[in-house]
């Protein structure tokens, strides 16, 4: 989070609880709670807010709330990607020499690992189209 997120966070705070807002209460809690992202961090501190056995809502009482908070984006996320039904990936790869799916063929797989450890992105793949796929089976 940056500092201006922090900082309407806490005003959100001041102002649900009836407390006074300072610069320097800003401050001290964006020094707690920049490792947050945005959208966690207003999950969690709703959660705060409604939690009844928390009478003064902190910095600590929203990192305490933070797994809850990402569960329940994570459990909205995927109601929302369940309703794109219409989606179907791509089949994985086969490897050439022994038929299986690339994610299954623990052979290739360990292949991949010996001869292509120093490869990433781009460059790993098409060693693997060049080396281990059936031409076929790519999309």
């Amino acid at each position: 989070m940056n500092f201006e997120q922090t900082t309407e966070l806490c005003k959100r705070v001041a102002l649900v609880e009836g407390r006074t807002y300072t610069a320097e209460l800003a401050k001290s809690w964006h020094d707690l709670l920049k490792g947050l992202g945005p959208e966690v961090a207003n999950r969690a501190c709703s959660l705060a807010l409604q939690d009844v056995n928390i009478h003064s809502v902190g910095p600590k009482h929203i990192l305490a709330k933070k797994d809850l908070a990402v569960g329940e984006l994570n459990a909205a996320l995927q109601v929302e990607v369940a309703g794109e039904a219409g989606w179907k990936s791509e089949p994985p790869p086969v490897c050439r020499e022994h038929g299986l799916p690339i994610t299954k063929c623990n052979d290739c797989v360990l292949r991949l690992m010996r001869e292509a450890y120093h490869l990433r992105g781009d460059r790993l793949h098409m060693w693997a189209i060049e080396h281990l796929y059936d031409p076929a089976s790519l999309v």
